[in-house]
């Protein structure tokens, strides 16, 4: 069958992680020919690109919409000619660009994901079904051609990441959805963090085993929900405090746009570099998670009671973490040395703090733990 096409014109955009197109498209038109792709959860792996629908977000939007004073003017962003299984659409199918910036739409099959502002979408279609929204009420779409899930997931989490109503758990974990297919050299601090984040889940030794939260689920332990979890961005968060001091600026120059990639070996190592800046350079990834393991093994076994409760919180795992850097700058990575220093800790001395269960809570713990073993 031949598809019909919906043709609308597009203004061509060239940006350096891809060139798009923008094009007004008519809600009721856009919302038979585009699909949400959600994140969810297949073994140890994410897949996916949204987070799951927020239905009051939807209605307050739908709700919005039929205002006198609706306005959208965001773009949706779409990755055309994806199908949901992501596979590649048929060529007779495809959406494309003509050689007049026509946009050509196929109407016939839902082969557009969408990469971000599905609930927008969902609550203008929403209104739509109340019959009191023009159905030629346009919005506003960026449109990628044939972005795979893992790029797509990187658009949705690099636009969102700063925003408040995006899990930072989750962003991190898009981040890193393409672990697999990237070689070791070329990741980030923040990816090999993620990277780190995961084995602390999944390895039964750890003392994370099966307690991160990847801010779309429950951690779950055995057969029933678990009395604590931790979340991915602690964990990341406290990993790139080792090994850089701006992730980000790491990320970008890994990034640049260039014929031959920038190696993680091509940072520079600074000036008064973080404590295992240096194996992060070297690519020793797991010299870097066996440290982390390590201490944290320790931590638990000393630390990790029923009366310091708030040292597997987030206020607690965050100071930790300030401490680990602190301890291998005065020992390096002498497992002996660090072990020895945590057998100093008075756990009955820590438990008598009264602790803040918010930023101040992280620097009561820290304090007291710098002061006990003396790294004032």
């Amino acid at each position: 069958m031949m598809s019909s096409f919906i043709k609308e014109p597009a203004i061509y955009v060239s940006q350096p992680y891809s060139d798009f197109y923008i094009a007004s498209i008519p809600v009721q038109q856009l919302v038979d020919v585009c699909y949400s792709f959600p994140a969810v959860y297949g073994g140890d792996v994410l897949n996916g690109v949204q987070r799951g629908i927020n239905e009051k977000r939807v209605q307050d939007i739908s709700s919005f919409a039929l205002t006198e004073n609706a306005l959208f003017p965001n773009a949706i962003i779409l990755s055309a000619n994806i199908l949901s299984n992501g596979e590649l659409v048929s060529e007779d199918k495809c959406w494309y660009i003509d050689s007049n910036n026509i946009l050509h739409v196929p109407t016939n099959e839902p082969c557009a994901s969408i990469v971000d502002g599905q609930h927008r979408l969902a609550g203008l279609k929403k209104a739509l079904e109340t019959g009191q929204l023009d159905s030629d009420f346009r919005v506003v779409c960026a449109i990628y051609m044939e972005l795979m899930p893992p790029q797509q997931a990187e658009i949705f989490a690099t636009i969102n990441f700063n925003q408040q109503k995006v899990d930072k758990s989750l962003a991190y974990q898009l981040f890193g959805y393409d672990l697999d297919s990237t070689s070791r050299e070329y990741w980030a601090p923040d990816t090999l963090a993620i990277f780190i984040s995961r084995l602390l889940n999944k390895e039964t030794d750890s003392p994370f085993y099966d307690r991160v939260n990847y801010g779309m689920k429950k951690a779950k332990y055995g057969d029933g929900d678990i009395d604590w979890n931790i979340s991915t961005s602690t964990i990341v968060e406290g990993v790139c405090r080792l090994i850089s001091k701006n992730p980000t600026n790491d990320r970008y120059y890994l990034h640049e746009k260039k014929l031959i990639k920038n190696k993680r070996d091509s940072l520079d190592l600074g000036n008064n570099p973080p404590p295992l800046r240096y194996l992060y350079l070297e690519r020793k990834d797991s010299e870097i998670y066996d440290i982390v393991l390590f201490f944290f093994s320790k931590l638990k076994d000393a630390l990790w009671k029923d009366d310091t409760r708030f040292m597997y919180k987030t206020i607690g795992i965050q100071a930790s973490f300030d401490i680990l850097k602190l301890l291998i700058s005065k020992y390096g990575v002498s497992l002996d040395r660090i072990e020895n220093a945590l057998k100093e800790v008075n756990c009955n001395k820590l438990a008598e703090l009264t602790v803040n269960y918010s930023g101040i809570g992280r620097l009561q713990i820290r304090d007291e733990l710098k002061q006990q073993l003396g790294l004032l």
